[in-house]
């Protein structure tokens, strides 16, 4: 399967979200990049492949956030996509507007459930990039693995 569009989940996949479910550990003032985020990126870029954002951020905010944490949202990604809060992503919209098959489409999110889950069902290729796993207990901070994108490209 050749990828032609990379679709990016932002909070907690791109931008640090500071906090984890299971932890007592504060929102971030500033936001961050994960580490492994920016080289992400710019692998895909160098590739020659069109990247977007599937967030369920608003968009105004959206571009806000990217820029605090050091990202032109115009020198990496084609298009901003606003998903609905809380449910399910449905890329159909993304591969109907790029006029793709939805095997060309890789989905990359930190959220099974909600980012993943229907990209699998319409058969998108999915990367998940959890932000934190439990290690004794503790939440412990988890890179991009840039090996893994490096794999589907």
């Amino acid at each position: 399967m050749t990828i032609k569009l990379v679709a990016w989940d932002v909070y907690g996949t791109l931008i640090e979200t500071g906090h984890c479910e299971t932890s007592d550990v504060e929102e971030n003032e500033n936001l961050r990049l994960r580490e492994g985020a920016l080289e992400s990126l710019s692998l895909i870029k160098s590739k020659d492949i069109t990247q977007c954002t599937c967030s369920d951020g608003n968009l105004t905010n959206l571009k806000r956030d990217l820029a605090e944490a050091g990202i032109k949202w115009k020198e990496f990604f084609d298009d901003l996509y606003e998903m609905t809060p809380l449910q399910q992503k449905d890329f159909s919209f993304i591969i109907e507007s790029y006029k793709i098959r939805s095997e060309n489409l890789l989905v990359i999110g930190d959220n099974k459930d909600i980012d993943i889950a229907l990209a699998k069902k319409q058969g998108c290729q999915t990367i998940w990039a959890p932000e934190f796993v439990r290690y004794r207990k503790m939440p412990v901070r988890l890179p991009i693995d840039v090996n893994r994108i490096k794999y589907f490209l």
